[in-house]
């Protein structure tokens, strides 16, 4: 797992843990041998509930999958091979209502059972690369997903489809899932809480990406990374009717252009880290080859 992708488990993992100090302790399911080998272990992670992680190179069996059903639990982060497609099908008996995937063998004929986890609300995945965008298909208006993050070929080009699951309300797009043209399909969504965007490795993200974001009503917390952005992109924000927080890391502003974007946004809390000269030279690099 890339450290973009350990940053980003972290945090959802720090949320989770923040909140289960507070719950009261339930005792948790033993771990069946078959399941030992995959590292295994369930923890109670805050509003994920009882949480079963599994990490290995090989797929589960049938009969592992069958140990997995008895523990009972409905939040997953499965990590390595685990989760292949025949796996994603046993996923989906399961009625899972969190999973979270890194480097995951599943192909598109895995991915299709996303579209029968009627319950799914939070699906994260890293480096899930034998994914296309037509997987994103399975996605489509989907009733209950409210967390999502991707990084890879399903989102780059599958976001037409996963803007359309009208509960989104977080969501993380990491490398060219961030673009302009994917801004855009975000743009008037009704349900829309809080957007990461982190397009490290393209320089896809420009001003033209800000304005669609302007457009969503209920948009309260928008971090942007590793950009090269001005005021006249970003004072479209001004427009956007309940942005509370604007978190600029790494984001190449001009002083005087943040300066004024602060002014425009009186009622943003606004902070800012400059891109590293060494960040700023990659960015070049990745714009020249847009050309």
């Amino acid at each position: 797992m890339t450290h973009r992708s350990l940053v980003l488990a972290a945090g959802f993992t720090v949320v989770a843990a923040a909140l289960a100090h507070a719950q009261p302790k339930q005792k948790l399911p033993t771990i069946p041998d078959s399941l030992k080998p995959f590292k295994a272990t369930v923890s109670v992670r805050g509003e994920w509930g009882p949480t079963l992680v599994l990490t290995g190179e090989e797929p589960l069996t049938p009969e592992q999958w069958a140990a997995v059903g008895t523990l009972q639990v409905r939040a997953f982060i499965l990590n390595g091979k685990v989760s292949d497609d025949a796996g994603m099908a046993a996923l989906a008996r399961l009625n899972p209502k969190v999973l979270q995937f890194g480097h995951s063998p599943m192909t598109d004929a895995g991915a299709a059972h996303f579209a029968e986890m009627k319950e799914l609300r939070v699906l994260l995945m890293s480096h899930t690369d034998k994914l296309t965008p037509k997987a994103a298909a399975a996605l489509a208006d989907h009733p209950a997903l409210e967390v999502f993050a991707n990084d890879g070929k399903f989102g780059i080009g599958g976001m037409a489809q996963i803007a359309t699951a009208p509960k989104l309300r977080t969501v993380t797009l990491q490398h060219g899932v961030a673009s302009d043209a994917n801004t855009a399909l975000l743009a008037r969504h009704p349900a829309l809480e809080t957007l990461t965007l982190w397009p490290s490795g393209t320089a896809a993200l420009t001003d033209a990406g800000i304005a669609p974001l302007a457009t969503v009503p209920n948009l309260k917390q928008l971090t942007i990374e590793l950009s090269v952005l001005t005021y006249d992109g970003l004072a479209k924000l001004k427009d956007a009717p309940k942005l509370a927080k604007l978190t600029l890391k790494d984001v190449a502003i001009s002083d005087a252009d943040l300066a004024k974007l602060k002014a425009e946004l009186p009622n943003v809390a606004v902070t800012h880290t400059p891109m590293k000269p060494e960040y700023r030279a990659q960015w070049d690099a990745w714009a020249a080859k847009k050309k």
